[in-house]
């Protein structure tokens, strides 16, 4: 009898010690359990101190920079400047801010109420598409001068902006209505052809130029954040690729000559990542070869950073970032333009002294991968910030100078990074839209259909 209920204490004293470990912390023995970190390569579990402290600094970037009468947040710092790419940063931001409680559900809807109802007046271009810059104050197109101008569109920032989308209506469904009807209002049919490519144009001399811009790595994220809103994507899936060699690994690079298309063809970590933080490389309806790619290339990635620290003793996390400066803007690659590690401005000239590691970079690389490397990448950047201000871009390989310049994407990115670690895996459950949505109804309405070859409107129109 003794030895039975002795048995008996003792499995009850095992039940409850799994129980603590899987629900202490705010469950995040059970998040690792159920999203299978036993077997990830990622950090997911509920945020330090430290960590959180991280968070908060990044959302004071947004504090100091959201105008009120829009809700938009400058793209840089105090520089009231927005691209559509930011702006999806914005939500994607604010959701996590949510979720890490650095705002209360009150200032939550206050925010997302003021940015709705902006996104829904937002200022199209003569084609009834999104521009590709805007003033943060009234939300009109201009140029970098703050200038009124007449603009283009960009595929690549539309549909960060239509992925955010979509992560909001999942993450605050409440919402959704009025989510749907901003991508209602754009006009898609000079956007994407019959099969699937997505267009962006710029103005030259007045005139409009259309051209395909978005490369390997590009083009698979634009696609998928398409796809989410039903659009039938097809080549911009499966861009056209050929393969480098850097440290004796074999990387995929587009296949297509900047030489001749005057569009740079570039391997970087955010392309590469941002599928792994948002869908676990494993974004709905999109072929399961297709998955297994993104993945693959986005290992070659990282591991190619990571052999380059490993042999020459170089410090490397490669993703864009901005300067105080000319040339303002910088590509940072693993591969780019035909050579390793090239690092190129705006202006199409090779700056291999501005090679930096960069913060969101390191941000991503450290959440998805737990190793040494991205541990040695977190320890030279967790103090890159004014705990006032954000987070810094990064700091300078070849002096270990700081750029302190402050940008919404990196203190966004930042965010985004986090929030993943602490939903113990990627943001989005599913993403597509539903069946029974306002979206759906409205671009299956055969009698009163929107006419801007939405998914389901049996009229596509030919793009000029």
């Amino acid at each position: 009898m003794l030895k039975t209920l002795a048995r008996w204490l003792a499995v009850a004293a095992l039940v409850l010690l799994i129980a603590f470990a899987l629900f202490s912390r705010e469950g995040a023995g059970w998040r690792w359990l159920t999203k299978g970190g036993w077997h990830s390569t990622a950090r997911i579990s509920s945020l330090s101190p430290q960590e959180q402290e991280w968070a908060r600094i990044a959302w004071r970037y947004f504090e100091n920079n959201t105008q009120p009468q829009t809700g938009l947040v400058n793209g840089s710092d105090k520089q009231p400047r927005v691209t559509l790419w930011q702006m999806g940063d914005t939500l994607i931001a604010l959701l996590a801010a949510r979720e890490l409680d650095l705002v209360k559900e009150a200032e939550f809807d206050a925010r997302l109420t003021r940015l709705l109802g902006t996104l829904n007046r937002l200022t199209l271009t003569d084609t009834r598409t999104p521009g590709r810059l805007y003033s943060s104050r009234t939300a009109t197109p201009i140029d970098f001068s703050g200038k009124p101008v007449k603009s283009g569109w960009s595929a690549k920032d539309m549909a960060r902006l239509m992925l955010a989308l979509r992560l909001t209506a999942e993450r605050a469904p409440q919402y959704r209505e009025y989510l749907d009807k901003i991508i209602l209002r754009w006009n898609f049919c000079p956007v994407m052809d019959n099969e699937g490519e997505l267009r962006s144009a710029s103005l030259q001399d007045g005139q409009t130029v259309v051209r395909d811009e978005l490369r390997l790595g590009e083009s698979e994220y634009a696609a998928t954040a398409f796809h989410l809103w039903g659009f039938p994507v097809g080549k911009a899936l499966i861009p056209p690729s050929r393969n480098v060699i850097i440290y004796q690994r074999s990387l995929a690079v587009d296949a297509r000559d900047p030489r001749t298309t005057w569009q740079p063809s570039l391997l970087s970590t955010l392309p590469a990542m941002l599928p792994g933080l948002e869908f676990g490389w494993q974004p709905p309806g999109v072929p399961s070869d297709v998955q297994k790619t993104l993945r693959e290339r986005a290992e070659g990635v990282w591991l190619s950073q990571k052999t380059r620290w490993e042999r020459d003793k170089v410090l490397t996390a490669r993703a864009d970032f901005y300067l105080a400066q000319a040339p303002w803007h910088v590509e940072d690659t693993v591969w780019g333009n035909g050579y390793a590690w090239n690092t190129l401005g705006d202006d199409g000239r090779y700056y291999p002294r501005l090679a930096q590691v960069t913060t969101k970079a390191v941000f991503v690389l450290w959440t998805l991968w737990e190793t040494e490397y991205t541990d040695a990448l977190m320890a030279v950047t967790t103090h890159l910030n004014n705990p006032e201000q954000g987070w810094f871009e990064g700091r300078v390989e070849a002096t270990g100078d700081i750029n302190p310049t402050l940008t919404l994407s990196t203190n966004a990115m930042v965010l985004e990074a986090l929030l993943y670690k602490h939903n113990a895996g990627p943001l989005f459950e599913n993403g597509l839209a539903d069946d029974n949505s306002y979206f759906s109804r409205r671009t299956t309405d055969q009698f009163n259909p929107p006419g801007l070859c939405l998914p389901g409107e049996r009229a596509v129109r030919t793009a000029p």
